[in-house]
């Protein structure tokens, strides 16, 4: 839900516009508010507004989709209630996420771990807020980089004196094969999308499936590495109901393409 930024191009976390991106900032003012309100997302089948342009992708049969980052399985709400989803490959590696991804649909196939180009731990870094004794953790700003984090929660939340830095070690693995061919892939790694990409490029030269990335500080070189295998940066409109070829190297969700997902021919 967060993005990553370089220091120079770092801005506040929004995922939709509008009004809905006012509401958002006001939520995004406090930890409490921000975790309160995270907890109700969940239920719903509300996740960002440039999602909803993999409804207009176009896909010859129901969907095998591999979700990165899957967090609390809002990602892959989306994707089961807005597609024709077949099955879902959920690699998240925060325990409690797990559990709750597990109960989430018989469609969806979880994998305890994160991944990467190299299978090794490493270590990752969350805020975590306390008031009256107890303890809040605001998992979905997991950061690779501590001080990205410090200067996101200094963007983002107006009240955070009693915000701490956790840091937690997570296994990532490099993914060898998967035997079903992939249509869709959504990425939200907080900073660590390249890797990802790179670590499961034998099946993005394969399967040539339609990326859904949250792009960052390293979207030239996710954009220069996928162009080798005929994807094309885009970006969604939600109020026109198109794709436009991306024109900055770091807007929030964007999609890299190739013509067939755009082109029914």
């Amino acid at each position: 839900m967060s993005l990553n930024r370089s220091k120079e191009k770092q801005v506040k976390s929004s995922t939709n516009s509008g009004i809905f991106s006012v509401l958002e900032s006001i939520v995004r003012s406090h930890p409490l508010l921000y975790y309160y309100v995270r907890q109700l997302v969940k239920y719903t089948s509300i996740f960002e507004e440039d999602a909803n342009g993999t409804k207009f992708l176009m896909f010859k049969n129901s969907l095998n989709i591999i979700d990165v980052g899957a967090s609390d399985g809002i990602a892959s709400k989306f994707f089961l209630n807005n597609l024709n989803v077949k099955k879902i490959i959920c690699f998240e590696p925060d325990k409690n996420y797990v559990k709750i991804l597990k109960k989430l649909n018989n469609k969806v196939i979880v994998r305890p771990y994160a991944i990467g180009e190299k299978t090794k731990y490493t270590t990752v870094y969350y805020p975590e807020y306390t008031i009256f004794g107890r303890k809040y953790r605001l998992i979905t700003y997991c950061y690779y980089n501590k001080d990205i984090l410090k200067r996101q929660l200094e963007l983002d939340f107006k009240f955070r004196k009693k915000l701490k830095i956790i840091k937690q070690k997570i296994r990532i693995q490099k993914i060898k094969k998967i035997n079903i061919k992939i249509d869709l892939i959504k990425i939200d790694v907080n900073g660590y999308e390249f890797s990802v990409i790179k670590g499961i490029k034998d099946i993005i030269k394969r399967d040539k499936p339609a990326l859904l990335i949250e792009t960052g500080a390293e979207t030239r070189k996710i954009k220069n590495f996928l162009k080798t295998y005929s994807y094309k940066h885009y970006v969604y409109s939600n109020k026109k109901k198109n794709f436009y070829k991306a024109e900055k190297d770091y807007p929030l969700d964007t999609y890299f393409l190739q013509n067939h997902h755009l082109n029914s021919n």
